[in-house]
């Protein structure tokens, strides 16, 4: 599907494991300029009006796309609106397949592959499309002064990879695939839910958010944005109350397996967690199947720094599976939050979020096989703030 990726990850394990987490300071200042320049592009209030109706999950999956890839490739491929597309098509098209390849016996799964790729081949689209940034990138990067996740990945790229751009293409488009529609999914999600909160709470957030700003000197860098601590709050509890998925973290038992009540899991087996069981364990969460945005702001105490992380969205834990668990949670996690807050935070401050009227403020969420996505065409209206 994606050639030696899987066997040969490194554009997982050496870059996004570490490089790029110490790279984020560096990235934020290009996220948010790319944030400032593509709203206005993507909201497209007229001159004569102050607000402006877009269905939300469509028009924040792109802006993520455009955001995100300002960090991944930069600019202008950031901005190739046929790329962006097709980039956001890879995901639309892969994940759905990926559960439909499991219906057939696997001798036969590269043939139904092929031809899917062949009569969709939104896949195929992309690499062509992105593969002149990452030539750039190469020959950029000789001056070793990487400014880009790709330049990250030209670091351990083996010698066969660098003389041969379409492959370490499709890494990009990969990293792409990852990261962008569960980003938008949390983007949309947080913009809904500051549509339907109070709009005292929503002053808290925007206050906290200037106040962060503020004590950086008026600049909205990494260690500004670490101090949003209501809008992380927000960002856990939708991942927390809102099911993203049905099961996750799926693993397959390569040997025989006795868990702690005793059950045999044969070899072959399938294992996987649900997170709605975890997520709304009333022994672990107080008033489980209520929204409380501020729900994990509230545990934070400041003198104890230990507990205050274990209270961010990025944390790890048994009663919170959004990112996975242990080693193999996503490694991405700190990335993705980042470009989020930024995002939203840029939104928030900007503009005055409310649900056109007569539309419903609880929209019914699309769901195919374990995957759930906010409705694609619930829409929200977006006035600018005076």
């Amino acid at each position: 599907m994606f050639g030696d990726i899987t066997t040969n990850p490194y554009h997982l394990e050496t870059i996004i494991r570490s490089d790029l987490t110490k790279a984020l300071r560096s990235l934020v200042p290009e996220m948010l300029e790319e944030t400032q320049m593509a709203i206005p592009e993507y909201l497209k209030i007229t001159a004569s009006a102050t607000s402006v109706v877009i269905p939300l999950f469509p028009t924040m999956v792109h802006l993520v796309a455009r955001v995100g890839n300002r960090a991944m490739i930069g600019a202008p491929g950031c901005r190739n609106e046929k790329f962006l597309k097709k980039q956001v098509s890879v995901a639309e098209e892969v994940i759905p397949m990926s559960q439909v390849l499991n219906w057939f016996p696997g001798f036969l799964r590269p043939a139904v592959w092929k031809l899917f790729c062949v009569t969709v081949g939104a896949k195929d689209d992309a690499v062509k499309l992105v593969t002149p940034y990452v030539q750039s990138r190469i020959e950029y990067a000789q001056q070793d002064n990487p400014s880009t996740i790709t330049d990250l990945l030209l670091r351990y790229a083996p010698e066969e990879d660098l003389l041969d751009v379409p492959k370490l293409a499709v890494r990009v488009v990969h990293l792409n695939m990852a990261a962008i529609h569960t980003s938008g999914i949390f983007t949309t999600h947080a913009l809904f839910e500051l549509a339907r909160m109070p709009p005292a709470q929503v002053e808290e957030i925007r206050a906290e958010i200037l106040a962060a700003i503020d004590s950086e000197g008026g600049v909205c860098n990494k260690a500004a944005v670490g101090k949003f601590y209501k809008l992380d709050s927000l960002l856990k509890e939708i991942g927390r109350f809102h099911s993203l998925f049905a099961v996750g973290s799926s693993r397959v038992t390569l040997r025989e397996a006795v868990i702690a009540d005793g059950t045999v899991l044969p070899q072959g087996s399938v294992v996987a967690f649900a997170p709605k069981p975890l997520h709304h364990n009333s022994q672990v969460y107080r008033d489980p199947y209520t929204f409380d945005p501020f729900r994990f702001a509230k545990l934070r105490t400041g003198d104890n720094a230990a507990r205050d992380v274990q209270q961010s969205f990025t944390n790890l834990s048994n009663d919170y599976i959004v990112f996975g668990l242990g080693k193999h949670g996503c490694p991405g996690r700190f990335f993705a939050a980042l470009m989020i807050k930024v995002i939203v935070s840029e939104l928030l401050l900007s503009y005055e979020l409310a649900f056109p009227e007569g539309a419903s403020q609880m929209p019914k969420p699309f769901a195919f096989n374990i995957f759930t996505v906010p409705n694609p065409s619930a829409k929200l209206v977006f006035t600018r703030r005076k």
